[in-house]
């Protein structure tokens, strides 16, 4: 063997030894677990436990949510009965690590009269002016009256790093502001794209749904990045794929 290819195979096995996939499903560590709600610090639904939070006057599942029954990524989910979800990349561990991902019309059931959708008896998909309630209460700069909650694209102050999970383990570097103040331990789970039938953006992204239509075909949702402090609001196509999380009646 040529003795320049001693000192170039071990920066080629690091090289490769450093290259991040978006196939992992690191344990995120431990995180700040809040307040739990003062009726019930966690429910067992569908053979599995979610833990409650209190932020303000509202009280909020912890975990995104991960029920139904797991579909391809390829496959269009259908009003058949049974809940269908999506896991990044086809991975059950990926939905066991940061909860499902639904299309809009599959996490309301087909029923947009119906706040309950895929939630446990007594709970509900937050609609617009839920999520507003919870970036108010949480923001460090602007409270409810302040108009900037009615814009779309990023906006507020700090929300969003305040209700994202800490660290790089599950959220890219620099998971800007990242403090997950009281608890809700939002996690980079990603999103199913319509057009491309694609998981993207594990790692990077927290697409939450809410219960509010936007005309016929879009809905709005809220984003959170490794890149910003605030929070994102606008609207999409529903039949892209993003998490869910639950609010109590």
């Amino acid at each position: 063997m040529s003795r320049k290819w001693f000192w170039f195979l071990p920066i080629m096995m690091l090289a490769l030894s450093c290259n991040d996939s978006d196939d992992t499903t690191p344990a995120p560590k431990p995180q700040n677990t809040g307040t739990p709600c003062a009726d019930a610090s966690e429910i067992v639904y569908e053979g599995r436990t979610y833990h409650t939070i209190k932020i303000g006057d509202q009280c909020w599942l912890r975990e995104n949510m991960d029920v139904g029954v797991l579909i391809a990524a390829a496959d269009t989910a259908k009003d058949n009965n049974t809940i269908e979800k999506y896991c990044y990349n086809n991975q059950q561990a990926n939905c066991e690590v940061y909860g499902a991902l639904y299309t809009w019309d599959e996490m309301m059931q087909y029923a947009d009269s119906s706040q309950r959708g895929i939630c446990p008896q007594g709970w509900h998909i937050p609609d617009d002016a839920e999520w507003r309630q919870l970036e108010a209460n949480i923001d460090s700069l602007y409270n409810l009256s302040d108009t900037v909650w009615l814009d779309s694209g990023w906006r507020g102050s700090n929300a969003g790093g305040r209700l994202k999970a800490t660290g790089f383990d599950a959220w890219f570097n620099p998971n800007e502001g990242a403090g997950n103040t009281m608890g809700f331990t939002a996690l980079p789970g990603g999103m199913r794209h319509a057009e491309t039938a694609q998981s993207e953006q594990l790692h990077q992204s927290a697409w939450y749904w809410t219960a509010t239509p936007a005309g016929e075909t879009d809905a709005f949702y809220r984003l959170l990045s490794y890149t910003h402090a605030d929070v994102k609001r606008g609207n999409t196509s529903r039949e892209n794929a993003f998490s869910v999380r639950c609010i109590k009646d």
